[in-house]
Formats: structure tokens, C-alpha cells, sequence
């Protein structure tokens, strides 16, 4: 599974003129479970997520796999982690350190 982070913008309409009006940050969990059985997928290859306010966004892999995916209903946030290792002085064990990344509200299901 692969979390993209991407910004959302709001519009609001004020005559002719559009503006922004508020900017925010979302995360999506894609889910490529389903497609890794079936397609092998470099780890470093190239992608284009298109489509993310719609009902089926599209993604693009390598300019050569097109998959088109739908969003599935969830309960609850996802919560998204990374973990860091910190040097640790002579003698002693290095440790990781896991800090929160994101809150997931949407899982893109992809296939």
C-alpha cells in the first residue's frame, strides 16, 4: 500500500472572478493489493495520480499501466507512521523513533 499526500483546493466563485479560499492538506491510501498479484511493479517507477476529486481516479504507472480505482468507505482515521533510527552512542543498541505522518480518511482502491 502506498499513502500520497496531495493539497486541496476550494474555490469559491465571486462573479467572474475565481480565488482561493482555503488550502488544505490530504493524505489517500492506495490500495495495490489486488494489482501486485497480478502486475509487477518497480518500487522506483514513475507515477501520475490524476482524477482525486472525483468518483474514479486514475492512476498512471510509468506512462504504461492505467488503473482506475474507486474509493471505499471507512470507519474510523487511518493513522500513518514513520520510524527514524537515532544514533546511539558507543556500546549501546541503535533505536527508531516512530513520529505520525498523516490521519488517512479515504482508501483508493485500485484494479
Amino acid at each position: 500500500d502506498l499513502i500520497v499526500g496531495f493539497t486541496r483546493r476550494d474555490r469559491e466563485r465571486n462573479n467572474e472572478s475565481v480565488k482561493v479560499s482555503k488550502e488544505e492538506e490530504e493524505y489517500v491510501l492506495m490500495d495495490l493489493d489486488d494489482v501486485s498479484r497480478h502486475i509487477d511493479i518497480p518500487p522506483d517507477a514513475p507515477y501520475t495520480l490524476s482524477g482525486l476529486d472525483t468518483l474514479n481516479p486514475i492512476l498512471t504507472i510509468d506512462g504504461k499501466i492505467k488503473l482506475v480505482g474507486e474509493y471505499l468507505e471507512t470507519i474510523g482515521t487511518c493513522l500513518a507512521f514513520s520510524d527514524k533510527e537515532v544514533a546511539a552512542a558507543e556500546y549501546q543498541t541503535p533505536r527508531k523513533t516512530v513520529e505520525p505522518v498523516a490521519k488517512i480518511h479515504k482508501i483508493l482502491s485500485l484494479g
